[in-house]
């Protein structure tokens, strides 16, 4: 098994975990990724990034551009980036990016179509990045478990939408639940976790700051018709990711903002539940008190994680990337977490091809 690791300074592959930091090789020089994502039913592994997308069919040793249109948007505010990748069963691809427009292709991405019923959802009026006040992210695209029509997207800062159609048209589900959108996960047809951060479009109207939300973990049992936070009392509740693993919900989440990261005027926690969210579990990790977690996945039956400062809006060159495993740990005790690599630069994204 092959270990892709995605940074704010590309794309690393690793052979073996653990692995030492000379033993990476520097697969992709796309700037920032903000996607590595593969799928059973379609052949190769995706990137997404600061640069555009790509796709290897060889475990991540040659990558091809699928040339997302990205182009300049205005001349002060830069190029666009490509946030989320999805390749649904039927063939089709999707791209997410941070204008934010999603994009369609049926040819492997030969050629792309913009879904244009996405720029009529009600609230887009309302959306904005966090860093571009103009642009909002499209941070995630998903499908729904036995749904393959249905698709979701999460917008940071805009909700999340959802289409019926294959992305033909779209509903509008800002409503439900907090603007700060970071990462969708759908466990079945109704019941979807919901990673959110701290920007809060009603609240800075109001003149009460830009990262003044109350972020946290939510969950939905009809579809996003309706979200309950089921992290509740939680002060680590800036969440990036949240990963299902043996019956056990893990997330990791920061006490402020990434603005607070710069200086390291925060801390970090990492919780379980085996309860699926009834009741969280703190558990001691590497990297604390500062490195968030950022991403999961399995390798060889254990979970992995990776964990930085990723995304901060003043980069940092004194803090590194680092890979960890979960050990699960005796039968009266906790699970424990060890590093098994180092990287040169923040961890956002991993991926086992």
């Amino acid at each position: 098994m092959t270990l892709l690791i995605g940074t704010d300074s590309g794309l690393y592959r690793a052979d073996d975990v653990p692995f030492e930091r000379d033993e990476l090789d520097h697969v992709l020089d796309c700037g920032v990724v903000t996607a590595v994502k593969s799928w059973d039913h379609t052949e190769g592994v995706f990137v997404a990034s600061s640069t555009g997308a790509y796709r290897s069919v060889d475990g991540g040793e040659t990558w091809t551009d699928l040339e997302v249109p990205v182009g300049d948007r205005f001349w002060h505010a830069g190029q666009s980036e490509v946030w989320s990748i999805l390749a649904t069963a039927d063939g089709a691809l999707y791209a997410g990016t941070n204008d934010p427009y999603i994009f369609r292709s049926v040819d492997g991405g030969e050629t792309w179509t913009e879904q244009k019923g996405f720029r009529e959802l009600p609230s887009r009026g309302h959306w904005e990045s966090p860093i571009d006040p103009h642009y909002a992210r499209l941070r995630a695209l998903e499908t729904v478990p036995g749904r393959p029509d249905h698709l979701i997207a999460g917008v940071e800062a805009g909700g999340i939408h959802v289409s019926r159609d294959g992305g033909r048209t779209w509903s509008d589900h800002r409503d439900a639940i907090v603007d700060d959108v970071h990462q969708i996960l759908p466990v079945s047809e109704d019941v979807w976790l919901v990673a959110t951060g701290y920007l809060d479009h009603d609240l800075e109207n109001l003149g009460l700051g830009h990262a003044v939300g109350e972020g946290g973990l939510w969950r939905t049992t009809d579809a996003g018709e309706s979200f309950e936070r089921i992290d509740t009392g939680n002060d680590f509740s800036y969440i990036r990711r949240v990963f299902v693993h043996d019956g056990r919900v893990i997330f990791c989440g920061g006490e402020e903002a990434p603005p607070a990261w710069v200086n390291d005027d925060h801390g970090v926690a990492l919780f379980e539940s085996t309860n699926f969210g009834r009741d969280f579990e703190r558990v001691d990790f590497p990297g604390e008190p500062h490195e968030v977690i950022e991403t999961w996945a399995v390798y060889d039956g254990d979970a992995l994680c990776g964990s930085g400062l990723f995304d901060v809006p003043d980069e940092r060159d004194d803090v590194e990337g680092r890979i960890m495993r979960r050990l699960p740990g005796e039968e009266d005790e906790g699970p424990t977490y060890e590093t098994v690599g180092r990287v040169d630069a923040n961890v956002s994204r991993i991926e086992v091809v």
